[in-house]
């Protein structure tokens, strides 16, 4: 006897062991099938209950709009007698029209539109929209379809009893199947138990490792039968996950490496475009500033005549290829970063004004009748940004409205917000392109690139300015019925009053005549264009192609320029910067200095950008070049250090 308790001891706890891993998963694979169960039931009333409610929504949708009630009602009875539906019932949100089945089974209306699926005890709810269908296409002998009338609904109600009825089969099934494996596995194991603990403990323990993911765990192949086949199955199948492992790992990597690569190259095709752009805009604002000045000389010799009238031409030419690459230069700024806004208190009837003034003899010229409604609101922003954004707009809207109207226009939304809107009655935006207008260089109806259509480039900088702005452009438009872009704003109270400043008793003299400017620049063409035009403005220029040779020429004069001139990007890698700096250094620290360039590259703008030097770009016409020299003569703070304003 005391020899068989410590044996029936040892059994019993081998038994233990090897039947309380048993024990866990027949209730977890009976737990997860009873689950499993229960949720394709719910599921399959889900299905059930959406298809039923959108068949009936669309199979009653002609008799109730045209209050044809019987046959609906003979179709929500069938349904539910065919789909085994508690009720079935349309309903306008507030009240039932038709109610098929009991009255009870049926959701308590709120007055409001009813959620697609909803859960309430014992009771599932659907409901679907009914709708007219349009006609796919028109046919001339039938009466176009009245317009859509009350919103109605179609709602289905179904029991959740079958749910409940499955969880409790389901899960009888479950505990009988779990309660007679543990029997018959407690039998087995008791005849087997004396010679299967080890093996059987060395699996689990095996098995366990590769849970915990372990995948290179192997159990020992000492057993025969089918304790050995257990042995060999287990570590195929530990074989079989390490090396699907082994493969994801591989796959993963790959995949990673394939979006890295295609991300590099993605952002390497960006910036060669950058580059492109920036490249092609210096190469041709370089002759083209060139070509400006020599036309404008030209245009003082031969006013009049054939030669006046081909020197009007080439003229007109220069200024709409400046326009293009002014567009450029002002979406490298933004890309740049160097546009910050510089948010203020001002009248929106004031911005109005300005817009006005610059658009309404386009549109006049082009019979288009361009309009402002007048208002009293007052936004805290930066109005010199808002200003170019709307000017931006309308333009957009005169050049793709072919008679009608334009109008600008402010209302308040809300408490503290104001939405500036441009509406055209032109020909409208399809809805696929909505999105895509604001790309760069993306036109409607341009396939030709025509010029007169600008360069696809006046939203882009719209979209980017309103960034700045902390605001996003909005546009409503159907094709054949005009266009609206809106535009958020912060409302604010009116700013007090300022009194107006007393006009000045003399008039501005412009101070450029005799004055000594030098002038830097690598472009021998350029360089001639400017000799020409300061010669016939009477002004004395020492220029040459580097700052050496220009300061060499002024010692042989011995004078001080009284202003310098210089291209920001000179020959063997030097900058207008550093040519400013010499000049400076040798001639005095306080000469007004301004650069010049073509160059629209993001690091250049950044780079002239922290100089603190005026700058104006290419190409430059010779009345502004003129006037902006004669101001930084005269004004000596214009040779300070500007603000970090850039306008776009």
């Amino acid at each position: 006897m005391s020899r068989f308790r410590p044996a029936l001891t040892l059994r019993l706890r081998i038994l233990a062991v090897a039947l309380m891993p048993l024990l866990l998963a027949v209730g977890l694979f009976a737990a997860y099938f009873t689950q499993r169960s229960v949720n394709e039931m719910e599921h399959s009333l889900e299905r059930q209950g959406q298809d039923s409610a959108s068949h009936l929504a669309d199979a009653v949708a002609f008799d109730l709009f045209s209050g044809n009630l019987p046959p609906v009602k003979r179709l929500l009875d069938y349904e539910r007698n065919f789909r085994r539906i508690e009720a079935a019932a349309v309903t306008d949100g507030a009240h039932w029209l038709l109610i098929s089945g009991p009255a009870e089974k049926l959701p308590r209306l709120t007055g409001k539109a009813p959620l697609p699926h909803w859960r309430n005890g014992a009771m599932l709810f659907f409901a679907q929209a009914v709708h007219l269908p349009a006609p796919s296409e028109s046919d001339p002998y039938l009466d176009p379809p009245a317009v859509s009338r009350a919103n109605h609904y179609l709602v289905v109600s179904l029991s959740r009893a079958p749910v409940e009825l499955t969880r409790s089969q389901v899960g009888l099934a479950a505990a009988g199947t779990a309660l007679i494996t543990t029997l018959f596995a407690l039998l087995l194991a008791w005849r087997l138990s004396g010679r299967l603990s080890l093996p059987l403990l060395d699996i689990t323990n095996t098995v366990a490792h590769l849970a915990d993911g372990k995948l290179t765990e192997r159990t020992a192949e000492t057993s025969q039968g089918e304790i050995g086949l257990l042995e060999r199955g287990v570590n195929r199948m530990a074989q079989a996950l390490e090396e699907n492992q082994r493969d994801l790992t591989l796959r993963v990597q790959a995949a990673t490496a394939e979006l890295l690569g295609q991300k590099l190259a993605a952002e390497a095709a960006v910036l060669a475009k950058s580059r492109f752009l920036a490249a092609a805009s210096h190469d041709l604002r370089q002759p083209l500033h060139a070509l400006t000045l020599l036309v404008a000389a030209l245009r003082e010799q031969v006013p009049r005549g054939e030669a006046g009238r081909l020197a009007q031409h080439i003229e007109t030419s220069a200024a709409a290829m400046e326009s293009l690459l002014n567009a450029l230069l002002d979406l490298s700024k933004l890309d740049a970063g160097v546009v910050e806004a510089r948010p203020l208190r001002f009248s929106i009837n004031k911005v109005f004004d300005q817009v006005a003034s610059q658009f309404l003899p386009v549109a006049q010229a082009r019979g288009i009748r361009l309009s402002f409604a007048a208002n009293s609101l007052w936004s805290y922003s930066d109005p010199v940004l808002l200003e170019r954004i709307l000017a931006n707009l309308v333009s957009n809207a005169l050049r793709n409205t072919e008679r009608g109207h334009v109008l600008v226009g402010a209302r308040r939304v809300g408490r503290d917000k104001i939405r500036c809107e441009v509406r055209d009655n032109g020909k409208g935006i399809p809805h696929e392109f909505q999105t895509r207008i604001f790309e760069e260089y993306f036109q409607l109806e341009n396939p030709e690139r025509h010029r007169d259509k600008g360069l696809g480039l006046g939203l882009a900088i719209v979209s980017r300015l309103a960034h700045l702005l902390g605001s996003r452009v909005q546009v409503r438009s159907e094709p054949g019925l005009g266009a609206c872009f809106s535009l958020p704003l912060a409302r604010c109270e009116a700013a007090p009053e300022q009194p107006e400043a007393a006009a000045p008793s003399t008039a501005f003299a412009l101070p450029l005549e005799n004055a000594l400017v030098a002038f830097i620049d690598d472009d021998e063409a350029i360089l001639a264009a400017m000799v020409e035009v300061f010669d016939q403005w009477n002004v004395a220029l020492a220029a040459g192609e580097d700052a050496e040779q220009v300061r060499s020429e002024l010692q042989v004069l011995g004078r001080a320029p009284d202003l310098i001139l210089c291209d920001y990007r000179l020959r063997d890698g030097h900058t207008g910067v550093e040519a400013v700096q010499l000049l400076r250094d040798a001639f005095g620290a306080g000469i007004p200095a301004a650069l010049l360039t073509g160059d629209t590259a993001t690091d250049t703008i950044q780079a002239i950008q922290a100089s603190h030097l005026p700058v104006l770009h290419k190409p430059l016409k010779p009345a502004k070049l003129r006037a902006f020299l004669s101001h930084l003569l005269a004004d000596p703070a214009a040779a300070q250090p500007p603000t970090n304003r850039s306008e776009p």
